[in-house]
């Protein structure tokens, strides 16, 4: 008798966790909302459960990240980078590492110079591309892309620094004269996007269910452009999240009163045996 409304709250009281998530991160750069997915039990194979439990209850299946693009919001910061489209940039742990499986993803593109020329993200891990300008990204040869190389060590030699719609940095001396190719920014997809790990930051790892990377370049092999100047906004619909936070409560509010009913119908039912 208690067992539905029972697994009804656990299910109520997950959704509005969801959602309390997404209204939190709604500001947040390149931020991927996630649903509650549930099912009932009938839905489940009856050998994996108690007869006694079929068609009693819901439960909640998992979490499913919505992948939908969010918007672009035009910065005119020069190192800030949106990608339209499918994929991630890839992200080292290290400036002294290369490629080595130990890469984190994420489309936050909110990039900085630091101190000793490396393009890095808000966490300073530096920003990961293909340094020879030749050959595929297929099988990239992936170093952090440093900026004050390309102009002969020198940080007061920078001038101004491009990124066109494949990735591709490029900076003007300060002194003036051509601009010198730096690196391809590299990027990656894979082939279940919900199945990567959450490392939070907005980051994420490969995991066994979403397969390992598969590498690409900007604009190539249906792999999403770049646009300089911009981030990404969350994809997180205020008032639709507000509209569902109220159907959960109501949810929520309708199985605690069934639960309280149900359990003053046992109490009773004890007190007339006893």
């Amino acid at each position: 008798m208690l067992r539905i409304p029972l697994t009804g709250l656990t299910a109520a009281s997950k959704e509005l966790s969801a959602i309390s998530n997404n209204l939190a991160n709604a500001n947040t750069v390149a931020f991927k909302k996630s649903n509650a997915e549930f099912g009932d039990f009938m839905a489940a194979d009856s050998a994996t459960i108690l007869n006694s439990q079929i068609g009693k209850g819901a439960t909640t299946i998992g979490m499913k990240r919505d992948i939908e693009q969010g918007s672009l919001l035009q910065t005119s910061n020069s190192l800030d980078v949106a990608l339209q489209g499918e994929g991630y940039m890839v992200f080292g742990s290290s400036t002294s590492a290369q490629a080595s499986g130990g890469e984190t993803y994420s489309r936050a593109g909110k990039l900085t110079l630091n101190s000793d020329g490396y393009l890095v993200d808000e966490s300073g891990s530096p920003l990961m591309g293909n340094q020879s300008l030749s050959g595929s990204l297929q099988s990239p040869n992936m170093q952090p892309i440093n900026i004050f190389k390309s102009v002969g060590n020198d940080p007061m030699n920078v001038g101004s620094i491009s990124i066109n719609s494949q990735g591709l940095i490029s900076v003007v001396p300060a002194a003036g004269g051509d601009p010198v190719k730096v690196a391809y920014i590299a990027t990656a997809r894979f082939e279940n996007e919900n199945a990567m790990q959450a490392l939070g930051g907005n980051k994420f790892s490969a995991s066994q269910g979403s397969g390992v990377a598969q590498y690409g370049r900007g604009g190539s092999d249906g792999f999403g452009t770049f646009a300089q100047g911009s981030l990404e906004n969350s994809n997180v619909d205020i008032t639709s999240e507000l509209m569902q936070m109220i159907a959960a409560q109501q949810a929520y509010n309708g199985n605690s009163r069934a639960l309280q009913t149900g359990s003053d119908m046992l109490r009773s039912l004890t007190e007339q045996v006893s």
